[in-house]
This record gives C-alpha cells, structure tokens and sequence, in this order.
C-alpha cells in the first residue's frame, strides 16, 4: 500500500477538502481537540494570509489508497528567521493517524521541501506569532485546547516525531487558575501603592471601539516584549493589522487590562471568553446556527483564557 504526498495547490484543488477533512476524521472521538474555522483555512492555502506577504510555504496530503492519511503545512517564516538569526524551515497544521510511515513521508517530504530552499534546519509545529498555537502537547490530554489559540494532538505524536529524529527545542508551560485565587499580600500591598501615586494606571474599555484606538500601542509593545520569544517574531504592519481584527472578533474590553505609566502604554494582558465548547459544535463551519452558538458560549462559559502578557521594563 503505496503512499503517495500530494501538493494543495490551493482552495480549488482535489486535495484541498483532504487537508481541510483529515482532522476531523482522526479527532472524530475526542472532545478535546478543537477545529480550525475551515474558511480561514482556505485563506491559508489560498496564500492570502499576509503570512505569505514576505514568505513562502506549501500544503501536503499523504494519500494511500485513494485515501488521505496526513497533512503538513512547511514554510520558511523570512521574518521569523531574520528575528532571530537563522535559517530554519518550519512545519504546522500536522496531523496524521497512527502510523509511523505516514509520519515518516511527511515529514520526508517537508525536509526536502526545506532543503530546496537551503534551510538548514525544520522546526514546528510553529505557528505565526501572535496568539496561534505552536508546540507539541506531551502531557494534560485531558484538557480541552483553547480554542485554535493552542495545540491539541494524540499522544502517539510525541512518539513518531522522536522516531524521526527531531529533538526537543523548547518547553512551553499551560496552567489553570482558579477564580479565588489571590496575590499575595505583600505584592497586592505594593501593587497597590504604586497605583495610588497616580503614576501607573490600569485603563479600562468599554466598547471594542476604544481598544482599537490603542490598538498600535499595545503592539509596539508586545514588539519590545515578546517579538524575540522563541514562538514570536517582528511581525509586519499587515500581519499585525490581522492579528488586531482577528481578536476584536472575540475579545470583550473588560478582559483586556492595558497599563500605562505617566499616559504612556508599557503593559499589557490579553484576556478571552473560552468559546472552544461552540467551535467544537460548528465543527469548522461558519453558518448561522454556528454564529448563534458562539455568541450564547459569549455569555455562558465559565472559563477564561489569557492568552498574551507583556509589560516593558
């Protein structure tokens, strides 16, 4: 039973509801995992994310019988690489059943992809800075990923990856919190002070509308804090203009704290009502029923996920 890897060109190809589908298909049991919108993932393979504005990247399905098995996502990111000074290829939207071989032929094929363009290594899964989700999980399979914002995949992942070759690069940590948890009070103490000078303020927002007008600041400051993280880099103007519309969609203005000192903008968190139950429900589609669901998960979820924290020094 030959495998066979073939190129998405774009949205319009055979391959595309393959690439789009196979998740579904091996997540088809598991309450965890949580699916991509599938519209956004045709302006990916459409290449009309500003991702592909300074960059390049191809799309594989691993077919065996007719029938797709894989998926992977390569890219060389030409801004993440000039971040941080190297030149590295790397792989997301990875995905595959249990079966090493398939494992094997994908990521063959996304080395020989790398190689053609004289990278000198292939990390992943890495996703685009900002707040996609990159890493592989090891341990809390338990857990329900948030939202598209982190990575969910089966344990035997980790095992096939590692039989290929690949070492790990980094640990990225996840934790619960629990709503009566408490600062210390000495920290809540000097917290405190400080705010009664009059000198650092927290600003509060009560429409989306006000958030964008800091929105520009807030990424200049997320630039000077995290840009240079191993998942992050120096976004571009357009890539950072979609980030800010992406989280507009969903963000409530009372979960974004923005700190200033003396009215200038040097800190920032990011919080986010956890819709991951509705995405679950939409299962990739975008239609009314799916936009009724998300807007009730609104106003019903008892979670919340802070995804972005960064505060000048």
């Amino acid at each position: 039973m030959a495998l066979d890897i073939q190129l998405v060109e774009n949205s319009k190809s055979t391959m595309f509801p393959h690439f789009i589908n196979i998740p579904h298909m091996i997540y088809k049991n598991n309450d965890q995992w949580v699916p991509w919108f599938h519209n956004e993932m045709k302006l990916f393979i459409d290449k009309k994310h500003p991702l592909f504005l300074h960059s390049d990247g191809d799309f594989f399905v691993a077919m065996r019988n007719n029938s797709p098995v894989g998926r992977i996502f390569v890219f060389e990111n030409t801004m993440y690489n000039k971040t941080h000074n190297m030149k590295s290829a790397h792989f997301y939207f990875i995905d595959f059943y249990d079966d090493r071989e398939v494992a094997n032929c994908l990521f063959s094929a996304a080395i020989d992809w790398a190689k053609k363009r004289h990278c000198n290594s292939l990390l992943g899964p890495m996703g685009f800075g900002g707040v996609t989700g990159g890493g592989l999980l090891i341990d809390g399979f338990e857990h329900r990923a948030s939202m598209t914002m982190m990575m969910y995949n089966h344990p035997y992942y980790r095992v096939h990856i590692e039989a290929f070759g690949f070492t790990k690069y980094l640990d990225n940590f996840s934790f619960y919190l629990p709503s009566t948890a408490q600062l210390p009070d000495g920290l809540k103490q000097t917290a405190d002070a400080l705010l009664a000078k009059g000198e650092f303020k927290v600003l509060k927002f009560k429409s989306k509308k006000e958030l964008q007008k800091v929105a520009d600041d807030v990424i200049h400051v997320f630039m000077k804090t995290l840009s240079d993280h191993a998942g992050n880099y120096e976004l571009t103007k357009p890539e950072c203009d979609y980030i800010v519309k992406s989280l507009l969609q969903v963000a409530n203005p009372e979960l974004i704290k923005i700190i200033t000192y003396k009215g200038t903008i040097i800190g920032f968190l990011f919080g986010f009502h956890d819709l991951s139950a509705a995405l679950q429900k939409a299962d990739g589609k975008l239609t009314p029923l799916s936009i009724y669901r998300i807007i009730r998960e609104y106003k019903k979820t008892n979670w919340i996920l802070v995804n972005g924290m960064g505060i000048l020094p």
